[in-house]
């Protein structure tokens, strides 16, 4: 358990806070651990409880903390203490992280996003370098309605469609304009820590529905949100994060059904749906969901330009907030993606981000001797395959099954996300040779 070093100056409030936000970008506190309980830190410490609790108080507003009745008080991941302790990569131990999914702009990204760059008939004039204006903001909804349409088998017309400058973005929005702190949202058992910091953050309840080897299942959808009483279900049907599965599209009308029959909202976020074949779950009951999904997965993470898709009511609720969506979104980024959608450069885009996790998984299948999803850009893998501890040990890291797990564990090693992309070929192949090694001597 940690605690904060006391030999100095008598701690108040702000040192306290300081303290904690040291210990994260120290790497000290890692996210998900659990803080010391109030009572036990101010005794520790020699200060008033009260001091303790404004001090978690004042931590939580600043994203550092989350925390529930009776969880206590843990590390969130999308604090910038968080998010910088892992960019800087404080521990030399871990060479190689297979933790984190991302874009990486191998030769054949970087020349289609060259070629984006060259077609863009904004670039180099004096719109591109400004706030982005109410046309091209309608220009990037049109595109997006025509992709959803052609890529996704999913119709919105332009003004059902919302830009955002993320998907994370979009999450924390739909909590703090449609929910109030106290309220309940339903979520997988496991799931994206986005999804779990951006609730935490607001304050809200997060309860789980029960499932299969698919996720939620209607039955248990229905049960918990007949005890819960909550309105609002949050999932992640295309290569769920951290479990890797996709649902059937039978799967998907089944809870479609169930979602109008409770006239529930859905919120489905959609990143990877692009590598997916089965239409998002939100193109069967539009007026019941609210689809997020961007563009940073396939093409430019640079390019803060994502979407919300919906033809729900709120949606009107949610524009209302100009600062907080389009005028987020920047020109330059807005115009690439219209450029990319409009040549069909980001289809040629997705299909070699998909050529590569198919090659890529299927080294890792061979060289481990599994059967993993040639399609999924993680996987959910028990301790009994790849033990996490020793897999550190040896210098890879992986993601542990505490960061998505909505409850406390009883093991929060018993499973962990391996993830594909992130990381160059040589890299990747360093990773697969350690990891094979590894495998190899537990298995004598």
């Amino acid at each position: 358990m940690w605690y904060p070093d006391n030999t100095g100056a008598r701690m108040g409030v702000n040192e306290l806070v300081f303290a904690i936000e040291e210990a994260i970008t120290r790497h000290e506190l890692k996210v998900g651990d659990r803080l010391p309980p109030q009572r036990i830190l101010a005794y520790k410490l020699g200060v008033n409880p009260t001091t303790v609790s404004r001090a978690y108080q004042r931590a939580a507003q600043k994203g550092l903390v989350g925390g529930q009745i009776g969880r206590g008080t843990y590390v969130l991941g999308n604090s910038n203490a968080a998010m910088f302790a892992q960019a800087i990569g404080v521990s030399d131990a871990l060479k190689i992280n297979l933790s984190i999914n991302k874009l990486r702009c191998d030769e054949v990204i970087l020349k289609l996003n060259k070629q984006i760059e060259a077609a863009n008939t904004l670039a180099n004039t004096p719109q591109y370098y400004e706030y982005i204006s109410n046309d091209l903001v309608l220009r990037f909804q049109r595109a997006v309605s025509q992709w959803l349409d052609t890529c996704r088998q999913v119709s919105f017309n332009e003004n059902q469609i919302l830009a955002l400058p993320s998907c994370q973005y979009g999450l924390q929005m739909i909590f703090t304009r449609l929910l109030n702190a106290g309220d309940a949202i339903l979520v997988d058992e496991f799931t994206a820590p986005g999804i779990i910091t951006a609730a935490k953050q607001r304050g809200l309840r997060l309860f789980t529905c029960k499932g299969d080897e698919q996720g939620i299942t209607p039955e248990g959808l229905a049960s918990a949100a007949k005890q819960t009483g909550a309105r609002m279900l949050v999932t992640i049907p295309s290569h769920h994060s951290p479990l890797g599965f996709s649902q059937s599209e039978a799967r998907r009308r089944a809870l479609a059904d169930e979602v109008r029959r409770l006239d529930l909202l859905l919120v489905e976020e959609d990143i990877y749906g692009m590598f997916d074949t089965p239409a998002p779950v939100s193109g069967y009951i539009p007026e019941h969901s609210l689809l997020v999904s961007g563009f940073s997965k396939c093409l430019s993470g640079g390019h803060r330009a994502s979407f919300i898709a919906s033809a729900n009511p709120v949606l009107h609720k949610l524009r209302e907030n100009i600062v907080e969506t389009a005028w987020l979104v920047s020109a330059s980024a807005a115009s690439h993606i219209i450029t990319a959608i409009e040549h069909g450069l980001i289809d040629k885009a997705i299909q070699h981000c998909l050529a590569e996790m198919k090659r890529r998984n299927a080294l890792l299948n061979k060289r481990l001797g599994l059967q993993l999803p040639l399609t999924s850009p993680h996987h959910w893998i028990a301790s009994g395959v790849l033990d996490i501890r020793g897999l550190k040990a040896v210098g890879v890291d992986v993601a542990e099954a505490r960061h998505f797990a909505v409850n406390p564990l009883d093991d929060p090693l018993s499973h962990c996300r391996l993830s594909v992309n992130g990381v160059d070929d040589e890299t990747y192949e360093q990773g697969l040779n350690l990891l094979a090694g590894f495998v190899q001597k537990q298995a004598v």
